[in-house]
C-alpha cells in the first residue's frame, strides 16, 4: 500500500509538472508582452511631451519675434516722422 502511495505521488507530480510549466512559461511571456507594451506607451508619451514642448517654445519663440518686430517698425516709423 505504501509503495502504491508513493507510485501514485510520483506518477502526478510527473503529470502535472508540464503543466505548471507550461503555466510559467505562460506567465513569463504574459509578463513580457506587458511590459513591451507598457514602454511603448512611455515612449509615445515622451514623445508626444517632448513636440508639445518644441510646439510651445516655437510658438512663444514667434510671438517674441512678431512683437519685436513690430516694435522696430514702430520706432523706424516715429523716427521717419520726427526727421520730417
Amino acid at each position: 500500500m505504501k509503495n502504491y502511495k508513493l507510485l501514485l505521488a510520483t506518477f502526478s507530480f510527473l503529470t502535472l509538472s508540464p503543466l505548471a510549466e507550461a503555466d510559467v512559461t505562460q506567465a513569463a511571456h504574459d509578463v513580457k508582452e506587458t511590459t513591451v507594451h507598457v514602454a511603448k506607451k512611455t515612449g509615445e508619451v515622451a514623445r508626444n511631451a517632448g513636440h508639445a514642448t518644441a510646439h510651445a517654445a516655437k510658438a512663444a519663440a514667434h510671438g517674441v519675434a512678431s512683437t519685436a518686430r513690430k516694435g522696430y517698425h514702430a520706432s523706424k516709423q516715429a523716427a521717419h516722422k520726427a526727421t520730417r
